[in-house]
């Protein structure tokens, strides 16, 4: 069978488990593990980040684009440390990934190497609180079934990553190569005397509704769920996570029932409904606009976590379930004996009746500015095309663009990512990196501010050396907008150090010998966006100076609504 490396272990089982790109950043632990690597290059990709915490959101963003578990690499010490972020997103909104970091020789522990913690088991215990799974290689020979549970566990039950743990010295032992096992996730399937319940309270309601959350895109039942919803006629209403599980233009789409943040029509379905099938979701702080969707109606909660249920609203049917299994099992016991898609569209339709028409406006919209709202229209108009093909990612980050970027239209899962769970700051630019790795063909928007830029941006340098064909777009604000606004609103007007630094990010562009367009005037919005999104080869960074006043609409609809003006 041959004797090989720890570090050759590893790279052979990845190929087996059918991984074919890794992100990565070396080190001197981990220098055995890409020796390994540059003797199968041929086999698998290595792209190389800047940062280990923005290489961590280029595994999150190949992850939600292709639906495979991502591979990460990291160095022992503050490379492994740096993975703490993304991982902890990871964890809270339910992306799979596998994280190899390097350790300091454990087998000498203790002397004093340099990205050595004083306990030697200081590194590992930093993941298990929040990973999946947190488990250190002892002997080589342990690597391949190590890492075929890790895989196996990312995808089990709700997805999350794992953090396998490689110290030096067993990357670099020699062993003998003795196979590899693929270990396939098991899916949990709902009890079926509790779908049956579901089941007779969704035949028997008058005013169904369902809310759908990440959950839906994780398990790829998006298909199903519509059918369903035709069958029962029910609308499907969303929250941010959820988007792109049923299109924007479906009959049956209610909207994004964020509370305060949502759609007023979305919000006004689940208020009304008699009852409310919730599934693949946990009602999140953001998802629920800070918990003030109105749930009047009787609720099924469907989650593959058993403690995402009954946490944040009462729950009258709980049903541990993978979404998919759920959705499967629902749709063989109601097809046709459902009313059908007309009576959903018809609950829709009396809705949008009672609350007429509410085109709101941003609070501090100026018409001599380009305000998120405009931007936001401009970017959808651009992309629309492909978007309704699924041939686009937007990918989002935190703050005052993220909230903006709520109202995009999303027509098909894995096509919107917007962290609105553990919301880190400097997600898109990397996350954006990743998903066109993950999906070379596809048109991918990265959608930052300027804040999240100054955390993040130079990954852009990455972009620029594989050139890969990705539109940064900078809601360039001069601030951290959402902490600006809360510093007015909550605290007495007492603004500090929420500012940011001005740049110029063209000339920034410009020393990557990548594209940039910086608009100012409204009037050049699509033509300046187009440009960039299409009209170059390579990377391109879209400026956009947008108002500092003005406030999205989303958080808009909350202030209006917490001082009865709406």
């Amino acid at each position: 069978m041959g004797v090989v490396s720890g570090g050759e272990v590893i790279v052979k089982s990845l190929i087996e488990e059918g991984v074919d790109t890794v992100f990565g950043l070396p080190g001197t632990h981990v220098l055995g593990l890409y020796a390994a690597l540059h003797d199968y290059h041929e086999r698998i990709r290595h792209v190389l980040g800047r940062f280990e915490p923005s290489m961590g959101f280029m595994a999150d963003g190949y992850a939600r684009a292709s639906g495979r578990t991502s591979v990460l690499i990291s160095t022992a010490g503050p490379g492994a440390t740096g993975l703490v972020t993304p991982l902890a997103q990871a964890a809270v909104e339910g992306v799979p990934i596998v994280a190899l970091a390097g350790l300091t020789p454990i087998r000498t522990a203790g002397k004093g190497y340099y990205h050595e913690f004083r306990d030697a088991n200081a590194q590992l215990s930093i993941f298990k609180p929040f990973t999946k799974l947190a488990i250190r290689a002892e002997e080589p020979r342990e690597i391949p079934k190590i890492l075929a549970k890790a895989f196996r566990v990312t995808r089990e039950g709700r997805p999350g990553p794992v953090y396998v743990e490689l110290p030096r010295d067993i990357i670099e032992s020699e062993t003998e190569w003795v196979g590899y096992t693929k270990e396939e996730p098991v899916r949990i399937k709902p009890d079926t005397t509790l779908v049956d319940l579901a089941v007779k309270e969704l035949l028997n309601a008058e005013r169904p509704i369902i809310y759908v959350g990440g959950g839906v895109i994780a398990a790829n039942a998006g298909d199903v769920l519509i059918r369903v919803a035709e069958e029962i006629g029910a609308p499907v209403v969303t929250s941010v996570m959820g988007k792109g599980a049923i299109p924007f233009d479906h009959p049956l789409h209610g909207g994004l029932a964020a509370g305060y943040f949502g759609d007023t029509v979305a919000v006004k379905l689940v208020e009304n409904a008699d009852v409310v099938l919730a599934i693949g979701t946990r009602f999140s702080e953001l998802g629920t606009g800070m918990w003030s969707l109105p749930i009047r109606g009787r609720l099924i909660h469907v989650n593959v976590d058993p403690n995402d249920i009954g946490k944040n609203y009462k729950t009258d049917l709980a049903i541990i379930s993978d979404a998919l299994e759920f959705l499967n099992a629902l749709h063989d016991r109601v097809r046709g004996r459902g009313p059908g898609k007309d009576r959903g569209v018809k609950l829709i339709d009396e809705v949008r009746a009672s609350v007429g028409n509410q085109q709101l406006r941003e609070l501090g919209y100026d018409e001599t500015k380009i305000n998120p709202s405009d931007l936001v229209r401009a970017l959808a108009h651009v992309i629309d095309s492909d978007m309704r093909e699924g041939k686009a990612v937007v990918t989002c980050d935190a703050g005052g663009n993220q909230v903006a970027m709520f109202e995009l239209p999303v027509y098909k899962p894995r096509t919107y990512f917007n962290p609105a769970g553990f919301t880190s700051l400097g997600f898109a630019i990397p996350a954006a990196i990743g998903a066109k790795v993950a999906r070379p063909e596809a048109t991918v928007v990265a959608t930052t501010g300027d804040a999240a830029f100054f955390m993040t941006g130079m990954e852009i340098a990455t972009a620029a050396e594989l050139n890969l064909k990705i539109a940064f777009v900078i809601f360039n604000d001069r601030a951290q907008g959402v902490l600006k606004l809360q510093q007015r609103l909550l605290y007495g007007g007492k603004v500090y150090a929420s500012h940011t630094y001005p740049m110029d990010f063209c000339k920034f562009a410009e020393s990557l010998n990548i594209g940039c367009v910086r608009i100012s005037d409204r009037k050049e919005l699509e033509d300046g966006l187009e440009r960039c999104i299409y009209g170059f080869n390579g990377p391109c960074i879209v400026d956009v100076l947008v108002n500092p006043d003005a406030v999205p609409t989303p958080i808009t609809r909350q202030v209006m609504t917490i001082f009865g003006k709406r």
